[in-house]
């Protein structure tokens, strides 16, 4: 059974949404950390950075991960904008463009999850 190509699947949409999700997962730890460095002489706050840092770096791993199955896919992401609204990424599966737009709140509930996710993994 072949994949039409004109269809992206469940799986490729899932790619594309962790791939578009985790550099703002980046974006938001380096900022939450930048802020938590003024507080660096309480020892809960370094623990904090220090588990931060962890799952900071754990995300690179899993960014390549994403490049590599799109790019066996053939999948690329061609445009992101982020606004008020949520995010809007225009990507090619396959030769075929299509878009995807994810709302503030959804966004927002994903990345949690995501970081949960992300916490288990470094048990």
């Amino acid at each position: 059974m072949s994949i039409n190509p004109r269809v992206e699947t469940e799986e490729d949409i899932q790619i594309i949404k962790e791939y578009t999700l985790l550099p703002i997962l980046l974006d938001m730890l380096a900022r939450d950390i930048e802020e938590l460095t003024l507080y660096k002489d309480k020892i809960v706050y370094n623990h904090v950075i220090f588990y931060l840092r962890e799952v900071e770096s754990s995300i690179y791993p899993e960014l390549q991960a994403l490049k590599n199955r799109m790019r066996e896919r053939s999948i690329k992401v061609l445009h992101t904008e982020m606004n008020t609204l949520g995010i809007d990424v225009e990507y090619k599966v396959r030769g075929y463009i299509h878009h995807f737009k994810m709302l503030r709140s959804l966004v927002k509930a994903e990345l949690m999850t995501t970081l949960m996710n992300l916490r288990r993994r470094l048990k």
